[in-house]
């Protein structure tokens, strides 16, 4: 992705630097992924390969600090994560990014669990959230970026309305768990704008359903059969905060 001002050499050391910090937080990650797993008896899926909790954290963190250098799109419209970098304080920089930093970590133990036990443990949801909200607010503060912070309010709400929704219709397909994680990816992603909230929505959802279609062309799976959304969650948000203009 190619923005309007290209960073500084040294700066492009920053996602190498962002990639050691993934490698050493992940292998924290991977204790908090033992610990909500369960016993073997629990597991609908193997454990994690080793090393693959690491490597996904550096890889997530390395991708986010590579975008954080070019804040302002090709049009010169929008900035990553939002508003006009000439706009944003220090503080305000340092508090959006490390709302991002932080639910992509949790994001990934998340994922992990889930793809374990199908389960999104409710400890993990609420530092998501609260790990995401507060910089965020921290960040609208120090910069006067209280329309950004309302779009994260409603967008949190909004996304978890509509995995409610989809939880009501259809429990078996969907979990309470869901619904807490939505919470905070929709809170991230309406920060940047409702665009990038329903892109994320829907890339999620494709994933889902493509990987729950896959299953069922292979005969790994049925249509009542459970399978892990928080992962195809993670990614679509992930994916769409990438790509953010």
């Amino acid at each position: 992705m190619v923005g309007s001002m290209n960073p500084p050499v040294p700066l492009l050391l920053l996602p190498a630097l962002a990639a050691l910090a993934g490698l050493a937080i992940g292998a924290g990650t991977r204790r908090v992924v033992a610990r909500h797993s369960g016993a073997e008896g629990e597991r609908h899926g193997p454990p994690p390969v080793a090393g693959a909790v690491e490597a996904v954290t550096a890889a997530v963190l390395a991708a986010l600090a590579l975008r954080a250098l070019w804040p302002e799109a090709p049009a010169g419209t929008a900035a990553w994560p939002g508003g006009r970098a000439a706009e944003i304080t220090p503080l305000g920089r340092a508090g959006e990014l490390l709302a991002f930093g932080w639910l992509a970590v949790v994001a990934v133990a998340l994922s992990f669990v889930d793809a374990a036990v199908h389960r999104l443990p409710d400890r993990l949801t609420l530092a998501a959230y609260l790990g995401t909200v507060v910089p965020l607010a921290v960040s609208a503060l120090a910069d006067g970026r209280f329309g950004d912070l309302l779009g994260a309010g409603l967008g949190g709400l909004a996304l978890a309305g509509f995995y409610l929704v989809l939880f009501l219709v259809n429990p078996a397909g969907m979990g309470l768990g869901d619904v807490k994680f939505a919470a905070s990816l929709g809170a991230a992603l309406g920060w940047l704008g409702w665009d990038t909230l329903v892109a994320g929505a829907f890339l999620g959802l494709l994933a889902g359903g493509l990987y729950g279609a896959a299953l069922m062309v292979l005969r790994r799976a049925g249509r009542k059969s459970e399978i892990p959304f928080g992962p195809f969650m993670a990614v679509g948000a992930l994916a769409a905060v990438l790509t953010a203009l």
